[in-house]
């Protein structure tokens, strides 16, 4: 009797190659290249963008790569998965465009136990959709199906922005000097900074995703995507110089600024112009920290902070005036104070 061969195929392993092409091709059929420059994108070996040299004298590549962390979780007990897009578009090009950079493309790279048609399908276009609301293209990426290394429904994401600037408007600390203003920008809530504390606070039931908060449930508000601040340096190019810019993420303030400014400055913050919103108040109560301690953790309110010259205040207010922003001043640089290149007062 002839011993019967058990076949082990990559499907039997837990890899569908059919399902990944389908996900892929949910994307590519929805995707018309209209971008001019964009000579291959998604779907072959690798994507092509010819960059249009003209305007540069001495272009410079800005890049920069980025997840969404612990929010994904979030996201899974929410069963909302269509704003993590932004999130993840946000967290790379917030910190590309703070050189100066005008970003030119974006890829990303999805990574799950098994491909979900349906919900991967939901996240990879709320890619696309946050990648056509500033006007870049989704150029490519890569899809992973790895069964063991994560749970049934748990995905990760990557995502790898590419912009560029001329090298005389690179925004670099060197342009900082003693009385430059700080000015806030506000952020849209947590952002994508901070949900391993969150995620903690709600497996400990000190928070529940369905309590009531301003009228809504919790879980609405923590979900809120990232917001995305490139317009803000376009509204701003060849009007005012900005001397320095800080994306305001994991670290909060208290990190995140200091490595903009140089050694022989310190940034002089006025505590009473933050005013941090309730949902970060609701969270340092329920987690018992110092306001130290939030300013070292989450955003609290500020999502991007320039660094401009006091004369240009003006002119500042009145390109914004007429805008969805409300920026405000938070404080000021001076010359080094005690070692610190950061003073809460």
């Amino acid at each position: 009797m002839k011993k019967k061969i058990n076949k082990l195929t990559y499907e039997k392993s837990g890899v569908s190659i059919k399902n990944a092409d389908k996900l892929i091709g949910n994307i590519s059929k929805k995707t018309k290249n209209t971008h001019p420059n964009v000579l291959a994108g998604i779907g072959g070996f690798s994507s092509l963008y010819a960059l249009d040299i003209k305007k540069y004298k001495n272009p410079v590549i800005v890049c920069g790569t980025d997840g969404v962390g612990t929010k994904l979780k979030l996201a899974s007990k929410l069963k909302q998965h269509r704003y993590i897009g932004q999130d993840l578009l946000a967290m790379c090009v917030n910190d590309v465009i703070t050189s100066g950079a005008t970003p030119l493309f974006f890829l990303d790279y999805l990574a799950t136990s098994k491909v979900d048609i349906k919900l991967h399908t939901q996240v990879l276009r709320g890619i696309k959709r946050a990648c056509e609301s500033i006007n870049i293209p989704l150029i490519g990426g890569e899809t992973a199906e790895m069964p063991g290394m994560y749970n049934k429904n748990d995905y990760d994401l990557a995502g790898f922005c590419v912009g560029v600037v001329d090298k005389k408007n690179i925004i670099n600390k060197n342009r900082i000097k003693k009385g430059n203003i700080l000015i806030g920008f506000e952020s849209s809530g947590f952002h994508s900074n901070g949900f391993s504390l969150i995620n903690k606070l709600i497996e400990n039931r000190s928070l529940s995703l369905t309590q009531k908060f301003k009228n809504t449930d919790l879980g609405k508000v923590l979900i809120k995507p990232t917001k995305l601040y490139v317009d803000i340096f376009e509204l701003l190019r060849g009007k005012i110089n900005i001397n320095g810019a800080a994306h305001i993420t994991g670290g909060g303030l208290t990190e995140n600024l200091p490595r903009v400014i140089p050694d022989k400055y310190t940034a002089h913050i006025d505590e009473s112009s933050l005013k941090i919103p309730d949902l970060f108040k609701l969270i340092q109560e329920k987690a018992m920290l110092s306001k130290q301690e939030m300013l070292r953790t989450f955003n609290c309110g500020i999502g991007m902070v320039l660094i401009i010259n006091k004369n240009d205040i003006d002119t500042f207010s009145k390109i914004f005036n007429k805008t969805q922003y409300k920026p405000k001043i938070i404080g000021y640089i001076d010359n080094h104070n005690n070692n610190n290149n950061i003073v809460y007062e």
